[in-house]
C-alpha cells in the first residue's frame, strides 16, 4: 500500500511518502517561494556566456534564471531569428519554463522547451515526438498508445498549424517536424496504462488547447514575468510521483485538502482522508520529528552493525561504508560483500529521502574481487531504478571509489531544514 501525508511540523509543512509503512520520501514544502518549478515566464536576456554556452534571464524584479544553450533554444519574441540554428543575444525576449529551483548560489535553471504535464500526457514543443513510459512493459498496449496520439496529431494538424500563426511564425527551426507538419511532441505516462483510450485523448487535447493560450499570450504580451503558474508544489510532488500508484491520501491540514477537492484530477478523491484528532496530531502518529532528526545526521545504522557516514558538501556528496558493530565470524570476503551490499541498498534510499543530488561518491569497504565489486554495482542501479528522479552509475576509479549522480532538481533537505 502506498500512503502519501501532508502535515505540519514546526510551523515546517510536510509531504510524506509511504511504501508498505516505510517513509521513501520526505519533502518540506517551501510555501513562501516564488519561483516554482513549472512556473513559465517571459524574460529578457541580460547576458550571453559563449564560453560556457549559457544565457542570464531575467525572470522577474527578484528572479535571474540560468538558461543553458545547447538544450532546446528559446523561442525569441522581439525578434525573428535567421535560418539555421537559432541564437539569443543581450536585450531578447525568451519565452522560458523554470525546471530546477535555485540552490545555494546558483540561479533557477530554465528550459526553452516549455511542456506542460497532465496525469497522463506530457506535451512539449520537441516537435511530434511520441515517446511512452518505459514503466509500461505492454508491448501491445505501447502501440496502440502511440497510435492513438499520432492519429489524433494527424486530425489536428491542420487546425493548429491555421490557427496558430506564432508556432509557425516564430518557432524558426528549434525543432524538427515530421511530415504531418505535427508541432508539438508528448510523452504518455505510466497512468496511461490503466486508463480508458478517451481519457488519455481527452487531456492531450485539454492540454493541446493551453498551450496554444500560453504561445497566443507570449506573442502579444509586452511585459516581462510570469505568465503561468505551474501547479503547487505540493501537488506538483503528488503528480510527479504518480496518483494512480497512491492508494490513499492522508492530510490534517483543511487548507491542504480544499485545494485537493479542488484540483481537476478526480483520481485522488476516493483516497483522500482527513486527520482530525487534535489530541493527538499527526506528526506525533507517524513519529516525525525523530525521522526528521535521522535524515539530518550525518551517521546512518545498518542492521547488521555497519554504518555509513553522509557529508554533502559543496561540490559533491561523500559516503562512507564502515563496519562498526559487524563482524564475521567466517569467510571475510563474504562477509564484506553482504555488509556492501545491505550499505548500497541503504545508500539508494537515503539519497531519496534527503533528496541528494549531483556527484555522488562513495568509498565501499575494500573488496578484492572484482565480481563482488559488479553485484554492489548492480545493487547500487538497482536501488536506483525506483527513483522518479534519474540517477546513473558512472564508474569504479582507480582508488576504489564508486561514482554516480543523480539529476538536481529540487534542494536537498538539509537546505532547507534547520532545526
Amino acid at each position: 500500500m502506498t500512503q502519501a501525508v501532508i502535515t505540519q511540523l514546526n510551523n515546517q509543512r510536510f509531504l510524506l511518502l509511504y511504501e508498505d509503512s516505510e517513509l521513501v520520501e520526505c519533502h518540506p514544502l517551501q510555501e513562501e517561494q516564488s519561483l516554482q518549478i513549472g512556473n513559465i515566464y517571459i524574460g529578457r536576456v541580460e547576458k550571453v556566456v559563449k564560453n560556457i554556452q549559457s544565457a542570464f534571464v531575467r525572470l522577474d524584479a527578484e528572479h535571474v534564471g540560468y538558461l543553458p544553450l545547447n538544450d532546446k533554444p528559446a523561442f525569441v519574441l522581439n525578434r525573428k531569428l535567421p535560418k539555421g540554428l537559432p541564437s539569443i543575444a543581450e536585450g531578447d525576449k525568451v519565452l522560458v519554463q523554470v525546471e530546477q529551483e535555485p540552490q545555494k548560489m546558483k540561479q533557477a535553471r530554465v528550459t526553452g522547451n516549455i511542456c506542460l504535464s497532465g496525469d497522463y500526457v506530457a506535451l512539449d514543443l520537441s516537435g511530434g515526438h511520441v515517446g511512452v513510459s518505459k514503466k509500461i512493459k505492454n508491448a501491445d498496449r505501447v502501440a496502440e498508445l502511440k497510435s492513438l496520439i499520432i492519429s489524433e496529431q494527424k486530425k489536428q494538424d491542420e487546425s493548429v498549424v491555421s490557427t496558430n500563426k506564432f508556432v509557425g511564425s516564430v518557432k524558426q527551426d528549434t525543432a524538427s517536424q515530421d511530415d504531418s507538419g505535427v508541432q508539438y511532441g508528448c510523452v504518455l505516462r505510466t497512468a496511461c496504462e490503466n486508463a480508458s483510450n478517451e481519457a488519455v485523448l481527452d487531456e492531450y487535447r485539454h492540454l493541446i488547447v493551453e498551450m496554444e493560450e500560453i504561445l497566443h499570450k507570449a506573442e502579444f504580451e509586452r511585459n516581462t514575468g510570469c505568465i503561468k503558474t505551474g501547479k503547487s508544489e505540493c501537488l506538483a510532488l503528488l503528480c510527479d510521483y504518480g496518483m494512480d500508484r497512491i492508494d490513499e491520501i492522508k492530510t490534517d491540514l483543511v487548507d491542504v485538502q480544499k485545494e485537493l477537492l479542488q484540483s481537476s484530477n478526480d483520481a485522488i478523491h476516493p483516497g483522500l482522508t482527513f486527520y482530525d484528532d487534535k489530541e493527538y496530531p499527526l506528526c506525533k502518529l507517524l513519529s516525525l520529528e525523530t525521522e526528521i532528526k535521522k535524515l539530518l545526521s550525518k551517521k546512518v545504522w545498518l542492521k547488521s552493525g555497519g554504518f555509513l557516514v553522509i557529508e554533502p558538501t559543496e561540490a559533491m556528496v561523500v559516503i562512507d561504508v564502515n563496519t562498526g558493530k559487524s563482524i564475521g565470524k567466517k569467510d571475510k570476503d563474504k562477509h564484506i560483500l553482504k555488509l556492501n551490499l545491505e550499505a548500497a541498498e541503504e545508500i539508494t534510499k537515503q539519497l531519496r529521502l534527503r533528496n541528494l543530488s549531483g556527484i555522488i561518491m562513495i568509498d565501499f569497504i575494500n573488496m578484492s574481487n572484482d565480481e563482488d565489486k559488479q553485484q554492489v554495482v548492480k545493487c547500487l542501479e538497482s536501488g536506483l531504478r525506483n527513483d522518479k528522479i534519474p540517477g546513473y552509475f558512472v564508474e569504479i576509479t582507480k582508488l576504489d571509489v564508486f561514482e554516480m549522480t543523480r539529476k538536481k532538481v529540487r534542494r536537498p533537505l538539509h537546505e532547507i531544514i534547520n532545526w
